[in-house]
Order: structure tokens, then C-alpha cells, then sequence
């Protein structure tokens, strides 16, 4: 599930890459047809990019909080939350002296 949505964004933000160039493609061909100043086309491409990046950074952030909301309605921790378990009982065998190790070997 989750290598699926980190395929569908990649996908999306590869549209949207795809996108810019095209639209970088159309303002040069508007500069050499001489229907749009150079300068114009910069500051409009400017503009777009802009926009662009903060339309990626939105949806990314969309889709992870997407994802972690989904991780946790079907109740599967994160890295993070396995990790700090780990550490709390490596903390607890070792204040009991490696007890806990002994009984389940």
C-alpha cells in the first residue's frame, strides 16, 4: 500500500515537472516568435515555478499525512515508534540484569 502511494506521488509530481518544461518550451517559442518579451517570459516562468513548487510541497505533504493517517487506522506503527519500544525494553532488561533475555532464550 504505502510503495503504491509513494508510486501515485512520484507519478504526480512527475506531471507536474513534465508540466514546467512544456510550459518553459511554449513562453521560448512565444520569445522567438517575438509575441512576449524575454524578460516578460522570465518573470512569468518565474511565477509558475514558484507556484509549482509550493503545488509539489503541498501535495506531498497531503499524501504523507494521508498515509500516516492510514497506518494508523489499520494499526501498523511507524519506524520511529518501533525504534523507541526497542530502546524502553533494552532500558528494562538491563535494569533487570538481563533477566528477561535468560527466560526467553
Amino acid at each position: 500500500m504505502i510503495d503504491t502511494l509513494r508510486k501515485l506521488l512520484l507519478a504526480g509530481l512527475g506531471a507536474l515537472d513534465m508540466t514546467e518544461e512544456k510550459a518553459k518550451a511554449f513562453f521560448a517559442d512565444l520569445v522567438a516568435r517575438g509575441e512576449l518579451s524575454e524578460k516578460d517570459a522570465k518573470e512569468v516562468i518565474a511565477s509558475w515555478s514558484k507556484r509549482a513548487a509550493e503545488q509539489r510541497d503541498h501535495l506531498q505533504k497531503d499524501v504523507e499525512q494521508a498515509v500516516h493517517g492510514a497506518l494508523g487506522k489499520m494499526g501498523i506503527a511507524r519506524q520511529a515508534e518501533i525504534d523507541a519500544l526497542k530502546a524502553k525494553i533494552a532500558d528494562l532488561e538491563s535494569k533487570l540484569g538481563g533477566k528477561n533475555s535468560e527466560k526467553s532464550a
